[in-house]
């Protein structure tokens, strides 16, 4: 039961920390063509929901079970990238310190902690990469995720001199993220050639990974029909089994008494 329990919260874990990895992608970009500070300080939070949550995973799933079997120094080896994925980061640095004049520095520190995220996105996404890695859905998505954010970058250059609705990069992020769920409110509308065409790409991308999803989603339904129904074959066959051997020993004892009938029946 605790191993179910587990491979749920480590599935919904393994969502936030791409989720957190994919805006901090799109947060990095927005430091190169402007990007708000309201929109830092919203990806900070985030960031702090997403280490608190790790942290609960390392001291339920981690530390409770690895730490009694194992050494100091060989349990930080082991978890030292939880250590610093449960920092978080941009919360310390935008949030509360504002330390908006040292992005030389926080450079490498933003490049060891998506390290970190990525490493313990491969532990906590460890058990529920059996179906994903059959359909190929894990590089789908890394494949989707560089389309939302390179797309909303080039799309905010090409569009941000002509296009009214694209005022700031945050426009060109809504963009592309209503643009690859397919749900098309309308309110920003590409002007541009390769700003429709970054668009056509965004949609067709979407599309294909909802598609991918709900194809991943029915073959793991299958797959596990399939199990259980392997499971109850041989639970059964175990029980014929069983009941054939009672059987044969039930056989085994009528013949020894038509034995001992027979030699009674001769002595007499």
């Amino acid at each position: 039961m605790q191993r179910h329990y587990q491979v749920i919260y480590e599935s919904i874990l393994s969502v936030f920390i791409v989720v957190d990895i994919a805006i901090m992608s799109l947060m990095i970009i927005g430091f190169s063509v402007g990007i708000m500070h309201s929109t830092i300080n919203t990806v900070g939070r985030f960031d702090l929901i997403v280490a608190f949550l790790i942290l609960v995973d390392f001291i339920i799933f981690r530390v409770r079970k690895d730490r009694v079997n194992t050494s100091n120094w060989q349990f930080i080896k082991e978890n030292w990238t939880y250590l610093i994925s449960i920092i978080p980061l941009t919360f310390i640095s935008f949030n509360l310190f504002q330390l908006f004049g040292f992005m030389d520095i926080l450079w490498l520190l933003v490049l060891l902690r998506y390290y970190a995220l990525i490493k313990v996105l491969l532990i906590t996404g460890s058990k529920v990469r059996e179906y994903p890695s059959k359909t190929k859905l894990d590089y789908a998505t890394v494949f989707l995720l560089l389309v939302l954010v390179v797309g909303s970058f080039i799309f905010f250059i090409v569009e941000r001199s002509v296009n009214p609705e694209v005022p700031n990069y945050e426009s060109a992020m809504w963009y592309a993220i209503v643009s690859m769920t397919t749900v098309g409110y309308g309110d920003i509308v590409p002007i541009t050639l390769a700003g429709r065409i970054i668009g056509i790409i965004m949609i067709l991308s979407g599309m294909g990974y909802v598609s991918l999803v709900t194809a991943t989603l029915a073959y793991s339904f299958i797959d596990l029909f399939r199990k259980e129904s392997h499971t109850a074959v041989d639970n059964v066959e175990k029980k014929v089994m069983k009941y054939e051997e009672k059987i044969d020993e039930l056989l085994v004892k009528v013949d020894n008494l038509e034995k001992k009938i027979d030699k009674n029946n001769e002595e007499k």
